[in-house]
């Protein structure tokens, strides 16, 4: 070898010499130096000799472990396998040296391997099909003082191609701050697949702790998870989501105990700052995850906040089922939210003093609600019972402060409770995205345009892969009616999510309110059937001239969805002038706590109502007359 500190030792049986052969050409390919000759393997002192002094010299050995490995109790391998062994004994303890790689389903479990080989995760590369993220991979660990590698590549997903572009677009993003971190998906290396959402679950926990470390920039869930399964460098994933660093690692599930690997990447140069292997029961989950985040925080020179909640022992099935629940509600499909529910309330019935779950539960309660498939009303009451319990058991908690305000916000129109429950969450987690886009929302229906905006960009920075947080965007543009502004986001969310029914609704109604009746109706048109498509249809259809059209598309709104869009049909009439209707049907969301009313006070399709005498009244019911805002300063929250 030309280059000892940079060459792969690959150690096989013979059986499996077609797969190593596989794995050496895939990171030749990449230009990786790799000890690998069929021709050699002939015997004899001169060879013998070869192969210890490569053992001994080289930068990395990768044994290849499968049923042949396990099945042979006697073969050269095995030598090779205890000089390697041995040789990790005169190692610093992050050193990366023992790269293991499983070409088959064999458990590390119970393995006849060295002990070294079981203190990092396995690579599980079938056949010996190599991605090129794995050989980028290895590459990265045969950069000089790379930390010790305690987990697997996440290899055999799919080419990610060319990703739809972020919210705020290409062009508007800013250079990474160097205190920036995304939190990937983590490998899910359990044998049952299903475990994928427990896997999921950890990474999303993992993220939920880290907000809380103030002055570090955490991107959310949605957007750290786009990249999921998806053979994306890691400089061209920290590159689209503006951040300085990567966390990515994996996890095993194996009955009540769980082992986690972790390890922070440079994005700049792929240095690996920290890794780290973490083995535990599952009751201490939450403890891990608190570990973990305070040497990711440690090796960024930043600290975790001291007043977040204390952590406590996890009940394993109870844990699960939250994670279930989790799961379920990240799907955001029709009955996704009643599933979710399901599962918080079964986790509760295991765990009925988790925080967390009560937290969870209260969104998920307000999620059905808002989407018609559980009575307003009903979900407003159990939503706020949940969240108050939530804080009740942990008021250091952020999430369940945002799901006080959350509820307070879009069912109870209390601005003062919500601003201060929301701005309770920013302080105990400064990277609370949920909170940051419920404060924009807070901003712009009080009438705090330019604030609403600021904020709504800010959540899009930290989840700019999230359609959610655009939609937080294209609100705020509404509310300040800068429609044209309004537009290009929607374009950019509908290109984030080509099948949205929502991005598509704020698109038209961009196009409305900028005189292109055609153009809203033909993007309302390529809408599923609902009371989105109605409503876009009928207010297109009135612009058009075409009133007949415009009419069977209100009757259907009413008809179908009138129980749950009242706010929608108020809004429909309220555009074609009807000022009677629109007042009628206002009364009728109101009285349905229909989250729509929030609204109100800057909603521009509701403009004919503005010089009605009922319209002051109409505010202040919903405490939204001037006089009743004056708690609220232009640029911030509650005054004082």
């Amino acid at each position: 070898m030309s280059q000892p500190d940079k060459a792969v030792f690959l150690s096989y049986a013979s059986q499996d010499a077609a797969a190593a052969l596989r794995i050496c050409e895939a990171l030749r390919a990449a230009g990786i130096e790799v000890w690998f000759d069929q021709s050699e393997l002939r015997g004899g002192d001169a060879w013998d000799q070869k192969i210890r002094r490569q053992v001994k010299e080289c930068a990395l050995f990768m044994p290849i472990i499968s049923a042949n490995t396990q099945s042979r109790a006697e073969g050269y391998f095995r030598l090779e396998w205890r000089l390697a062994d041995q040789r990790t004994h005169l190692m610093g303890r992050n050193r990366a040296f023992i790269f293991p790689v499983c070409v088959d389903q064999t458990p590390d479990a119970g393995a006849d391997v060295p002990d070294s080989f079981l203190t990092v995760q396995w690579t599980r590369l079938p056949g010996g099909e190599t991605s090129s993220a794995v050989a980028e991979h290895v590459r990265r660990l045969l950069a000089p003082d790379v930390a010790r590698v305690s987990g697997p590549v996440i290899s055999g997903g799919s080419v990610g191609g060319t990703s739809a572009p972020p919210i705020m677009g290409r062009e508007a993003r800013v250079p990474a701050d160097s205190k920036s971190v995304a939190v990937l998906a983590f490998a899910n290396l359990s044998n049952d697949a299903e475990n994928e959402f427990f896997s999921d679950g950890i990474s999303e926990e993992l993220i939920n702790v880290l907000v809380r470390v103030p002055g570090l920039k955490v991107t959310a869930r949605t957007s750290a998870f786009h990249f999921k399964k998806k053979d994306t460098p890691v400089a061209e994933i920290a590159r689209q989501l503006g951040v300085a660093y990567v966390v990515e690692g994996s996890v095993r599930k194996a009955g009540d105990r769980v082992r986690i690997t972790a390890q922070l990447i440079k994005a700049a140069d792929g240095f690996h700052v920290w890794s780290d292997t973490f083995t535990r029961d599952l009751k201490d989950i939450f403890a891990v995850q608190d570990e973990i985040a305070q040497l990711v925080a440690k090796n960024l020179s930043l600290k975790l906040s001291g007043g977040g909640s204390a952590v406590r022992e996890a009940n394993p099935a109870a844990y699960r089922l939250f994670l279930e629940g989790r799961s379920a509600f990240n799907r955001e499909g029709v009955d996704d939210a009643l599933k979710a529910i399901r599962c918080y309330k079964d986790s509760l019935a295991i765990d009925p003093d988790s925080a967390l779950t009560w937290a969870w539960l209260a969104m998920a309660y307000g999620l059905a609600a808002g989407s018609g498939v559980q009575a307003v009303d009903a979900g407003n009451k159990l939503a706020r019972e949940a969240a108050a319990r939530s804080i009740e058991l942990d008021p250091g908690l952020a999430k369940g402060h945002v799901a006080l305000g959350f509820v307070e916000l879009l069912y109870g129109w209390d601005w003062r409770q919500a601003a201060a429950e929301l701005e309770r969450a920013v302080v105990l987690a400064p990277g609370e995205v949920e909170a940051v886009s419920l404060q924009a929302h807070l901003a712009g229906c009080t009438g705090r345009f330019e604030r609403g905006i600021a904020l709504s960009r800010q959540a899009a920075a930290l989840d700019p892969f999230n359609y959610f947080s655009g939609y937080t965007v294209v609100r705020s543009l509404s509310y300040a009616r800068r429609f044209t502004e309004m537009e290009k986001v929607a374009e950019h969310v509908l290109a984030l999510n080509p099948s949205g029914t929502r991005s598509r609704s704020f698109l038209s109604m961009a196009q409305l309110l900028q005189g292109r009746a055609g153009a809203a109706a033909a993007t309302a048109e390529g809408m599923p059937a609902g009371w989105s498509r109605h409503t876009s249809l009928a207010l297109a259809r009135h612009a058009q001239g075409r009133k007949a059209e415009s009419d069977a598309e209100l009757d259907a709104l009413k008809s179908q969805h009138g129980t749950h869009a009242a706010f929608q049909v108020a809004q429909v009439h309220a555009y074609r002038g009807d000022v009677e209707a629109g007042f009628a049907w206002l009364d009728t969301a109101y009285q349905q706590r229909d989250s729509g009313m929030c609204l109100t006070k800057v909603d521009p399709l509701l403009d004919s109502l503005r010089t009605d005498p009922r319209w002051e009244p109409l505010l202040r019911k919903l405490n939204l007359a001037d006089d009743q805002l004056g708690w609220v300063t232009k640029d911030f929250g509650p005054a004082g």
